[in-house]
C-alpha cells in the first residue's frame, strides 16, 4: 500500500511540474486512438465477442474440432477465437478467451494456454493501421501479417506444452443460450468497453512518455542504452511502455522493416495491462505470459528478415519511411470486412437454430 501511495504522489508531482509534457502526450495518445486503433478493432472486438455469445463459436467448432486438437490441443470450439485473434489482433483474442471461459465453453488451462499466442496483432492493425497509415504502403503490412500468422503458428503449437492436461472435453454448449439480438447487444457493449479502456491506456502510457520527454530523462535513457551498444536507444523505452507509439517512432525514423515487426508482436506494457485486465478471472501466468512475447518478437522479426531479403516492396523500405497516407483512406475496408462477416455469422446462427427447432 506504501508503494502505491508513493507512486501516485510522484505521478501527481510530475503532472504538477511538467503539464506540457503530458498534455503534449495525451493529445497524441488520443490522436493514435482516433486515427488508428478505432477504426482497425473496434469491428473485430464486436465481431469476436458476438461470435461467442451468439453461440457461432460452437457450430463451427465441430468443424474445426480435429485441427485445433492436433496442433493446439485445444477443444474445437476454440477455432473461431484462435481465427478471431489473428484477424483482430490484440485485445480480441483475449475477448474471446475471456468471454468462452466465462460461458464454460473451455476449462481454466485451455484458457490459459490461449492466453500464450491468441495475443498478436492481427491485419486490421498491421495493414490497415501500420501499412497503408503510418508506412504508406499497404505491400508492407502484408509483409508484416504475414511473419505475425507464422510465428502465431509457431507459438500455438509450442503453447500445447503448458498447461496440461489430462483429457480434453468437448464443451461446444454455452452455459446460456440468449437471442440473437441481445448477442448483437451484448457484443457491443462488450466491444465498446474494450476499446474504451485500450484507448484509456494509450492515451495514459503516452502522457507518461510526454513527462519522460519534457524532463529530459529520454535523452538520458537513450545515452545508457547508447553506451551499452544498442543502435535502436531512440526505440527501445517507446517499445516497452506503448506500441502505437513506437510504431509511429519507428516509422518516422530509418529502421529495418525487422526491427518494426518485432516490437509489434513485443506489444509492450500498455497491451499487457489491457489484456491482464480482460483475462483478470483466469490469472495467467505473467512471466510466462512475457516470455512468449519476447519470443514472438524473435519470431517475427527473423520472418520478417526472411520475407525480405526475396521481396522488396519499394527501394526505400529499409532506409526510411517518409510517405504517408491520410488516416480515412484505411478505415473503410477493415470496417466493411467486419460488418460483412457479422452479417454471415447472424444469419448462419440463425439458420442452424431453425433447423435445430
Amino acid at each position: 500500500m506504501i508503494v502505491k501511495i508513493a507512486m501516485i504522489l510522484l505521478f501527481c508531482t510530475l503532472l504538477t511540474i511538467f503539464p506540457k509534457g503530458a498534455s503534449e502526450g495525451a493529445k497524441k495518445g488520443l490522436e493514435y486512438c482516433l486515427e488508428l486503433l478505432v477504426p482497425s478493432l473496434f469491428p473485430f472486438m464486436v465481431l469476436s465477442s458476438y461470435i461467442v455469445r451468439s453461440g457461432v463459436s460452437s457450430i463451427l467448432g465441430e468443424m474445426f474440432s480435429p485441427i485445433m486438437r492436433f496442433l493446439f490441443r485445444l477443444d474445437g470450439s476454440t477455432a473461431p477465437t484462435v481465427i478471431m485473434s489473428f484477424i483482430g489482433g490484440f485485445p480480441v483474442g483475449a475477448r474471446g478467451i475471456a468471454g468462452m471461459y466465462e460461458t464454460k465453453q473451455i476449462s481454466l488451462n485451455q484458457a490459459r494456454r490461449m492466453s500464450l499466442f491468441c495475443v498478436g496483432a492481427g491485419p486490421a492493425f498491421l495493414i490497415t493501421a501500420v501499412g497503408t497509415v503510418l508506412l504508406g504502403n499497404t505491400k508492407l503490412g502484408i509483409i508484416l501479417l504475414v511473419s505475425q500468422l507464422i510465428s502465431g503458428l509457431i507459438l500455438g503449437i509450442i503453447s500445447r506444452f503448458f498447461y496440461p492436461e489430462k483429457s480434453i472435453k468437448e464443451k461446444n454448449k454455452p452455459k446460456d443460450t440468449i437471442s440473437q439480438q441481445n448477442a448483437f447487444i451484448k457484443a457491443c457493449t462488450d466491444g465498446s468497453k474494450g476499446i474504451i479502456s485500450l484507448s484509456a491506456l494509450v492515451i495514459l502510457f503516452q502522457t507518461f512518455i510526454g513527462i519522460i520527454e519534457q524532463s529530459g530523462a529520454e535523452q538520458f535513457i537513450e545515452k545508457i542504452f547508447s553506451s551499452m551498444g544498442l543502435s535502436c536507444s531512440k526505440i527501445i523505452l517507446p517499445s516497452i511502455l506503448e506500441v502505437t507509439g513506437a510504431c509511429n517512432v519507428i516509422a518516422e525514423g530509418t529502421f529495418p522493416l525487422y526491427i518494426l515487426s518485432a516490437v509489434i508482436a513485443f506489444g509492450g506494457f500498455c497491451v499487457y495491462l489491457q489484456i491482464w485486465g480482460i483475462l483478470s478471472e483466469i490469472q495467467p501466468n505473467k512471466l510466462l505470459f512475457i516470455l512468449f512475447r519476447v519470443f514472438a518478437a524473435i519470431l517475427n522479426g527473423f520472418c520478417t528478415y526472411i520475407i525480405t531479403l526475396f521481396y522488396k516492396p519499394v527501394s526505400n523500405v529499409f532506409n526510411s519511411f517518409s510517405e504517408r497516407a491520410t488516416p480515412n483512406t484505411a478505415t473503410h475496408l477493415t470496417g466493411g470486412i467486419a460488418i460483412l462477416v457479422l452479417s454471415m455469422l447472424f444469419l448462419l446462427s440463425i439458420s442452424v437454430k431453425k433447423r435445430a427447432k
